[in-house]
């Protein structure tokens, strides 16, 4: 498909009719064009002359991929002609000069790529009549740059075939940006990022505006949703409404780091978790002390909960379960028996995260909502997961941030040639004006074997690294910059996230999931830092 820009996200509310019939025509060009195709919409150009400032619009404007140009103007409804001249009315305007204006248009595209330095890029147009059918042909207006209503059926084929073959191509990208506006500036990395958030959470309310307003007579609710869809905000606003409605309300989930982000963002009298914690202060309260000496300490104080929870008066008026793929069946039927007969369970998921042993369960009479809509991560990161087959079903990339594709850091095996190759790729995202404080190193492997875990200092900052206290409680050290283990991070996420020490000797199923949830963590910019042979291992997957 090709890339539209910039992406249209409810296209079906724009106001008139035809706007509509362009939103139409883009469609077709997105389906029907490859993805080495990029389409723009509603291009505003300006020229100046004579201090005297001039605007106008391209309404469809194509690029090939060899970086030639093709404007698309769209003329609806009916037009006539008036001493050899082409005309279209416009309701509160006069009539406009179909000829005059493709050629306005034409002349002042020309014009300012030259004064970009792009004087070579070709520029034709095609002038579009989807409701008119052509019988002859004047001077002004060849026969085919002209596409009628009796040639919409060939209409992507037309703009395929309208391109000739260039021996020299131009700098494409360049011109991508100079179309996309993309002025040659120092970015301010922090206003792109709070940008870039604002949009994010925008786009991703879809779950948190429908899903609480099912009504369901189990009240029992799956939602099956891929990385970055919002499930974090769904979570909150269910938890904010049983806030409003006085409602007592516990949030459940896998990882501790995840529950102690929610805690700081749920209503203060929520009751927030992880699954282990909440069955360590279970304990506690009924007399027990744990030990956390023994490794096993989790599955007693587990086991423990699960045996008394049959008997404890529910008290809970809405449940949400979060990282449900990590859960096991009997742990969801435990704290289900906090629910008020009248409660309200929720569990959120994704299959595609699950990086522990675990069997899938379903919950009897279940409504079920699945999305495999991603808003947070860049597009070209979703368009890399999704050729390099890390999961079953690709997930659709939602982000209005375009981004770049993941670039690969690699290392062999001799010593410290990992800490090298994570400091160049940390000190190129310093250069860009990225701040420690936005970046967040994730370690593919676990807390005891990571050696990132164990530096002082990475790309010339400080590490800042999770350390556990003898009660089991988590703290920080000191540092600038943090580093998280992905399954820690699971669930969380990061302007720009660095993932590292990326290393196997087969990609197989639980590989492929570590790399998924590693590469959707990031809002801005995703880099791996991986071996040799992971490289070879992931780039011989793709499609």
């Amino acid at each position: 498909m090709a890339i539209i820009h910039p992406r249209l996200n409810h296209p079906l509310t724009l106001p008139h009719g035809g706007y509509k019939l362009e939103i139409k025509l883009l469609e077709l060009l997105r389906m029907g064009l490859p993805d080495s195709f990029d389409v723009f919409h509603g291009l505003t150009w300006s020229t100046v002359h004579s201090s005297v400032q001039k605007f106008g619009e391209l309404d469809l404007t194509v690029v090939s991929p060899q970086g030639q140009i093709l404007i698309l103007e769209v003329k609806g409804g009916s037009v006539y002609t008036n001493n050899g001249l082409l005309f279209k009315d416009y309701r509160q305007e006069k009539p406009k000069d179909i000829g005059h204006q493709l050629g306005r248009q034409h002349g002042a595209l020309r014009k300012r790529l030259k004064q970009a330095h792009m004087d070579h890029v070709q520029v034709q147009s095609f002038l579009v009549l989807p409701d008119q059918k052509i019988l002859s042909e004047g001077l002004a207006y060849p026969r085919e740059r002209v596409i009628d209503s009796t040639q919409m059926d060939q209409f992507c084929s037309l703009v395929k075939t309208s391109f000739s073959f260039l021996e020299n191509e131009p700098n494409r990208q360049l011109l991508l940006n100079f179309l996309s506006n993309e002025f040659d500036v120092v970015p301010d990395v922090g206003a792109q990022i709070s940008a870039n958030q604002s949009s994010s959470a925008h786009l991703s309310n879809g779950l948190a505006t429908w899903v609480p307003r099912i009504s369901h007579e189990g009240n029992t609710f799956i939602v099956e949703a891929t990385a970055g869809s919002g499930k974090t905000q769904l979570a909150l606003k269910l938890l904010r409404n049983a806030a409003l409605n006085k409602e007592r309300a516990l949030y459940v989930c896998y990882n501790r780091p995840l529950a102690d982000h929610i805690q700081t963002l749920a209503p203060s009298h929520t009751e927030v978790s992880n699954f282990h914690q909440y069955c360590d202060d279970y304990a506690k309260q009924h007399g027990h002390s744990p030990d956390f000496s023994n490794a096993k300490v989790y599955d007693e104080l587990t086991k423990i909960y699960m045996a008394d929870a049959p008997n404890i008066a529910p008290r809970f008026d809405l449940l949400v379960v979060d990282e449900s793929q990590d859960f096991n069946l009997e742990w969801v039927d435990a704290l289900s028996q906090e629910l008020k007969p009248s409660g309200r369970m929720v569990v959120l998921g994704d299959d595609n995260q699950k990086l522990y042993v675990r069997d899938a369960f379903d919950l009897a009479g279940a409504v079920r909502i699945v999305c495999t809509d991603n808003f947070r991560s860049p597009q070209n990161v979703v368009h890399a997961i999704n050729r390099l087959n890390l999961i079953d079903q690709p997930i659709v990339a939602c982000s209005d941030h375009v981004g770049e594709a993941p670039n690969f850091y690699t290392h062999d095996e001799q010593p410290g040639s990992h800490t090298s190759a994570l400091n160049v790729c940390l000190q190129k995202l310093w250069s860009e004006g990225i701040d420690p404080s936005q970046v967040v190193l994730v370690t593919y492997r676990g807390l005891e074997k990571s050696k990132v875990m164990s530096l002082d200092y990475a790309g010339g900052k400080k590490i800042k690294r999770p350390v556990r206290d003898a009660d089991g409680t988590w703290a920080w050290t000191d540092g600038d910059l943090r580093v998280e283990t992905v399954s820690r991070f699971k669930g969380q996420s990061a302007p720009v996230v660095v993932f590292c020490e990326i290393d196997f000797d087969e990609l197989n199923v639980v590989n492929a999931r570590k790399l998924f949830v590693g590469m959707t963590r990031g809002q801005l910019k995703v880099e791996l830092v991986m071996s040799d042979r992971a490289a070879q291992l992931l780039t011989a997957n793709i499609d």
